[in-house]
């Protein structure tokens, strides 16, 4: 017989269910009136941002804020992205090119996952999408926008930290969208595809396939999702904690709660 992990605390409890494994962190007011799904980022799991989770669930006592762990145990090592892979996916890992083709193109069987299981959580609280909010880190922030942007009804608001909207991301409803990037993250402010390397012939397309960040606000954008953005000087990939303060807030804001 399989033992379950551990509690972190008293206030989270691991679940497996609808194909994922979670860690709940429940409503301080025991009924709750909002859910939180936050996705975390490659090589990472459920636990990786426990302490902020807890102190979210300090500051928006009505919210069930669940923490997905990623289907897929990394059991690859990539030069320059993987040296010492201890954690979780979203997706098959195979090489670093491969990581991103296979992201880009198949993404679509692990978005549907994340919506059923979020839909089945609904169900079961009573809640509407305009009590969800999707929150990603890195990897699970592209996810966060795949999933929340999808939806035939918005949610109340996507937080993106340290991710991007992917070229091909579906935007058929326009939730609230917090995108926070450091000024210093490398993966974001540059290229999968170096434009200089490329002849005339490819430059439209190194364009299309981009993730600087710039091309993130100018999707969404175009598409008229109410959009709200802020870099960070002097951070890279990883946020510090006045970040997470300010995604907390937003966050409040768009559940229309008192402060």
């Amino acid at each position: 017989m399989t033992e379950s992990p551990p509690k972190i605390n008293d206030s989270a409890s691991w679940h497996d269910e609808n194909g994922f494994k979670y860690l709940l962190y429940p409503a301080k007011t025991k009924k709750p009136e909002h859910l939180i799904i936050y996705l975390h980022g490659l090589d990472s799991n459920a636990e990786g941002e426990k302490d902020f989770l807890h102190s979210m669930r300090e500051k928006i006592p009505g919210a069930d804020i669940i923490s997905l762990q990623a289907p897929f145990k990394i059991n690859v090592m990539i030069p320059g992205l993987l040296e010492n892979p201890l954690g979780y996916s979203w997706f098959h890992l195979k090489g670093l090119k491969e990581t991103v083709l296979s992201h880009i193109f198949n993404r679509l069987s692990i978005v549907e996952r994340v919506e059923k299981f979020t839909r089945n959580e609904l169900q079961k609280r009573g809640l509407k999408e305009d009590n969800l909010v999707y929150y990603g880190t890195s990897l699970g922030s592209i996810l966060a926008l795949q999933v929340g942007l999808s939806g035939d009804k918005p949610v109340a608001a996507v937080v993106s930290r340290s991710g991007a909207v992917l070229p091909f991301t579906k935007i058929n409803s326009k939730p609230k969208v917090f995108l926070q990037m450091g000024e210093e993250d490398k993966l974001f402010f540059g290229s999968l595809l170096p434009d200089s390397s490329l002849k005339r012939a490819f430059s439209r397309v190194a364009k299309i396939f981009s993730l600087k960040h710039n091309r993130s606000v100018a999707r969404l954008k175009k598409q008229g999702v109410p959009l709200t953005e802020k870099t960070y000087p002097k951070q890279g990939h990883t946020l510090d904690k006045a970040a997470w303060d300010d995604s907390v807030e937003f966050i409040v804001k768009a559940l229309k709660l008192k402060p």
